[in-house]
């Protein structure tokens, strides 16, 4: 993304769609946790596979976020951000199709280089794309939406769901608002 400094339009464009692709981030990690039971019971995993998927995903997603947040200052960032946020809606959606514990380690340690990638390179665009004055505020609003959209109301919707679809059709419906939200980046 090319940078227009003092912008406030381009700022609150770039705050508004980074902060939304943040937050996303934050409901396609972490609506998996409600969902656990029904997935349990339908692909036959236990605890220890469980906490295995939410780690290939922190991992991968520590490794790339050092790694994708470097290359977006060599290669800029657009080239990171898009393909990045469409991947992770991808395979946030990819993990409703999974057949069991492998297929799912894959999937998510895949989205973790994707959530990995997106995270550090948002954080920096946001930063150069706001006014000084406003840095502190823009990335605390941008923060803000991780937990809130995937602790806060990340499990009311994926129970909310349950009532009407399964757990699978949740993660397909889940990676729709991130495709858009790539559409418009």
């Amino acid at each position: 993304m090319t940078i227009k400094t003092q912008d406030s339009s381009y700022e609150w464009k770039v705050v508004t769609l980074l902060t939304l692709g943040f937050g996303l981030v934050g409901l396609d990690r972490w609506i998996i946790a409600p969902l656990f039971p029904a997935m349990m019971k339908d692909l036959h995993l236990n605890y220890q596979d469980l906490g295995n998927i939410v780690g290939a995903l922190g991992l991968s997603w520590g490794i790339f976020a050092v790694l994708a947040g470097g290359l977006s200052d060599r290669i800029g960032r657009r080239r990171v951000l898009i393909p990045s946020i469409i991947g992770f809606s991808l395979l946030s959606g990819l993990s409703g199709f999974a057949t069991g514990l492998a297929s799912l380690l894959l999937i998510r340690g895949i989205m973790g280089v994707m959530e990995g990638s997106f995270c550090p390179t948002s954080f920096a665009t946001v930063n150069d794309a706001s006014k000084p004055s406003r840095r502190g505020f823009n990335l605390g609003l941008q923060q803000s939406t991780f937990p809130l959209f995937g602790l806060a109301l990340g499990p009311i919707l994926a129970t909310q769901l349950l009532q009407v679809t399964n757990w699978r059709w949740i993660f397909v419906l889940v990676a729709v608002p991130g495709l858009i939200l790539s559409v418009l980046l």
